[in-house]
């Protein structure tokens, strides 16, 4: 690929441009989305909770339903009813149904007993005693499902995720630029790595070779990032053109169906749930499967019908699901597609098993995890590079300008990790279960991240920064598991059977120790970027 040198600093330019734009957002996104991978096992290892049941498919739904009339709930005429049973929290049995419409036209009195028959149906059921372990709903806040939020700019209303599309979509402009530029000598800069030269050579060495290492996972994150983000917008124009504004047309030619047009049939008082739900798992490997999602419409009547929904195991299959439709007043299946074969759902989960790391099991979130981590090294080098290169006689005029944006930068970056760490312990120091007290919580993270960033801005020294910052979260990290094991009495040395305890906590130990040693071995670099001025 020949460039003349007009060529070359246009994409130089437009890769640093791009990079500097993004970069907060950037490292904010891949830090958090880092831990975001083990949402599920860091929710589980903040509320104490143990996977002490096996999952298996098959369980007795038509019981389910007589339990739920035990309850005090009418079942007939409600719009829908489900029944979700996945792996990730195999210790219950969600029922759930909206509460049935009452006609304005009626006018009926209601006692306490009729409105509970007809309120919305929320239930916990134990798989194995059938015995209702909840009744009512606590919204519970989620360490690890604040992570995910985080690393799509949720807390930021409305806009939030079309910002992290935007960033990904300058990441992606910013990985082919920089692919662009380094392409006539990309082999042998990946094998350069010069120590003793200058400290501008040394970050970009360390920019080229782990930029180059971890393309193909960047490149993969930015177009799903852009997918994820910024995917509403491009169905606006066809939404709104083609369809009229229409959602239930636009989603019924995307979506498969999960209701069908069902004929009046004479109803078979004897058609069992578990008979219908037994001949859709006949089709498929019941160990391979991670969730059974039932939905019932219009239960009891003459037009009700049911949607079953398998979901495969993402460890070994990619896209892999199965919907089956059944009319329920003769027990015929009228419809199933096996694995989602076609383009929309087979493209769109493809995606998101990519994304998540939703294949392999632990060992690929571990490799995704030391990706994200890598590419993280990449956005803070990318950054020192144009830092030190403005470190010179030439730049003087602005010397007190870029120190302020370096201070806050290093802040933001840096002062993320001990923050996370810190509400890691704040989270087992008050036990908060519920959305309030967690959300407490959270406000103290977001302004103990402040006070990072104040504190970087006024320190200046990055080197300081980078070394103060590392030896908080080394020691917050060290302390998570000790603190895990007094609130919970689940000591990860004697917590191997609960994979998600002892999986957090051991990697809280190791990166902490890690971090520590990293702080403690720090030291000035003979030609620092601190105080230019």
């Amino acid at each position: 690929m020949k460039q003349n040198k007009r060529d070359y600093n246009v994409f130089f330019n437009v890769h640093t441009v791009s990079g500097i734009v993004i970069s907060v957002g950037l490292f904010v996104i891949f830090f958090a989305g880092a831990f975001a991978l083990f949402m599920d096992e860091i929710n589980q290892w903040q509320h104490n909770e143990t996977k002490n049941i096996v999952f298996t498919p098959k369980i007795d739904y038509d019981r389910i339903l007589e339990i739920t009339k035990k309850e005090g709930f009418d079942l007939k005429g409600r719009e829908s009813i489900t029944i979700n049973y996945n792996r990730s929290n195999a210790n219950y049995i969600s029922v759930n149904s909206s509460p049935i419409k009452i006609q304005k036209d009626t006018k009926q009195a209601f006692n306490a007993k009729d409105s509970l028959a007809k309120a919305k149906i929320y239930l916990k059921i134990d798989p194995k005693t059938y015995n209702v372990i909840a009744r009512k709903r606590v919204v519970q806040g989620n360490l690890g499902s604040f992570l995910y939020y985080l690393h799509y700019f949720k807390q930021i209303p409305l806009i939030g995720r079309y910002i992290a599309g935007l960033v990904s979509l300058f990441f992606a402009v910013a990985i082919f630029s920089g692919i662009i530029i380094h392409w006539k000598k990309i082999i042998s800069n990946f094998f350069t790595f010069r120590i003793k030269n200058s400290i501008k050579n040394l970050w970009t060495d360390a920019h080229a070779a782990l930029g180059v290492l971890g393309i193909p996972f960047q490149l993969m994150y930015a177009i799903t990032g852009v997918y994820f983000g910024l995917l509403s917008l491009l169905y606006l124009p066809s939404f709104f053109i083609v369809f009229d504004g229409d959602f239930d047309k636009t989603t019924e030619l995307i979506l498969p169906p999960k209701t069908a047009i069902v004929e009046v049939q004479q109803t078979n008082p004897k058609i069992q749930i578990n008979t219908l739900i037994d001949n859709t798992l006949a089709d498929v490997n019941k160990n391979d499967l991670n969730r059974v999602f039932v939905e019932i419409k219009k239960f009891e009547e003459p037009d009700a019908s049911m949607s079953v929904d398998l979901l495969h195991n993402g460890a070994n299959k990619f896209a892999a699901s199965t919907r089956s439709l059944f009319r329920l007043s003769d027990g015929e299946k009228i419809y199933q597609k096996l694995l989602y074969d076609d383009y929309y759902n087979a493209t769109s989960k493809t995606i998101r098993k990519l994304h998540y790391a939703e294949y392999g099991g632990y060992v690929t979130k571990i490799i995704y995890f030391i990706l994200s981590i890598i590419t993280c090294f990449v956005i803070i080098s990318g950054v020192l590079i144009w830092l030190e290169a403005r470190a010179n006689k030439k730049f003087i005029s602005k010397a007190k300008f870029n120190t302020n944006v370096g201070a806050i930068y290093m802040g933001v970056c840096m002062g993320l990790y001990p923050s996370i760490a810190l509400l890691f312990c704040l989270v087992k120091v008050f036990s908060s279960s519920t959305k309030g007290e967690f959300g407490i919580l959270s406000n103290v993270f977001f302004l103990f991240w402040l006070v990072l960033i104040i504190y970087a801005f006024l320190k200046k020294s990055i080197h300081k920064i980078t070394k103060h910052f590392l030896l908080l979260a080394g020691i917050f990290g060290i302390l998570i598991p000790i603190l895990n094991g007094i609130q919970s009495g689940s000591w990860f040395c004697k917590a191997i059977q609960n994979t998600s305890t002892f999986f957090i906590d051991v990697c809280w130990l190791i990166t902490g120790i890690i971090t520590l040693l990293i702080s403690f071995k720090m030291k000035p670099l003979k030609k620092a970027i601190t105080k230019l001025q």
